[in-house]
């Protein structure tokens, strides 16, 4: 009997150690939509979200798991071709090829590669490069408001704002006017090496005046949000 009892103890334990709990997957660089998975009530089927430097359709994105539950929204990348990677494998999003920044003005595209992650509108972001750009462009830069406004996105709140600017991403937050499209939750790169250096940084003042909260750092990415929202996992 006692050894029955230890072999059922066995199997427990095995079960316990190796068969509980399958691999966890993300898409997001740094694990940003498992994070979002964790916040986010799993019966959300149906949200709207902005992806800003959205660089792919499906690898290192904060937005494809959301896409793949039933969520839809706006991607834009200022390189061409990853807008049409876009359009090749989210048709149903809206897909733009614009530079986003806090104003309308001709300003310069750093590019280090064909198909890259680092490209910025930030000229110190391009000089402290291990590299020299491979490519420098002129281009408009325009607006969140303007992008939302000419969509059928212009009177909708957003429930997911992802910015991944490389070092532009406090001009393309400020772009956006906050109070008439209430995004509940904003994941956002950052280059703080310390959370001295969160606190103090413009990004974490002008979001916590705005009512938004930080609720996680993963790696260069900052996530707040606000404090109560119908699409947020209910916890006791």
């Amino acid at each position: 009997m006692n050894s029955l009892k230890n072999f059922g103890h066995f199997l427990w334990l095995v079960r316990k150690t190796w068969l509980t709990r399958g691999a966890r997957l993300y898409y997001s660089q740094f694990g940003e939509d498992a994070v979002l998975r964790e916040i986010i009530s799993p019966t959300c089927a149906k949200g709207v979200y902005v992806d800003v430097g959205a660089y792919h359709p499906i690898k290192f994105s904060n937005t494809y798991a959301l896409y793949k539950r039933g969520w839809r929204g706006i991607n834009i990348d200022m390189d061409p071709v990853k807008i049409e990677a876009f359009k090749l494998a989210r048709a149903s999003d809206i897909n733009v090829c614009a530079a986003i920044s806090n104003e309308k003005a001709v300003k310069q595209i750093y590019n280090f590669s064909t198909y890259g992650l680092t490209s910025t509108l930030d000229p110190d972001v391009a000089a402290a490069g291990a590299m020299a750009p491979t490519s420098i462009r002129s281009v408009e830069t325009t607006t969140l408001d303007d992008v939302l406004g000419r969509s059928r996105y212009s009177d909708h709140e957003i429930d997911l704002l992802s910015i991944d600017a490389e070092g532009h991403d406090y001009h393309v937050l400020k772009s956006l006017d906050l109070f008439k499209y209430k995004p509940k939750i904003i994941v956002i790169e950052s280059s703080s090496r310390s959370i001295r250096d969160v606190i103090e940084s413009a990004t974490y003042n002008y979001l916590e005046q705005q009512g938004y909260r930080l609720v996680s750092w993963t790696h260069l990415s900052l996530i707040f949000r606000v404090n109560q929202s119908a699409i947020f996992r209910h916890r006791l």
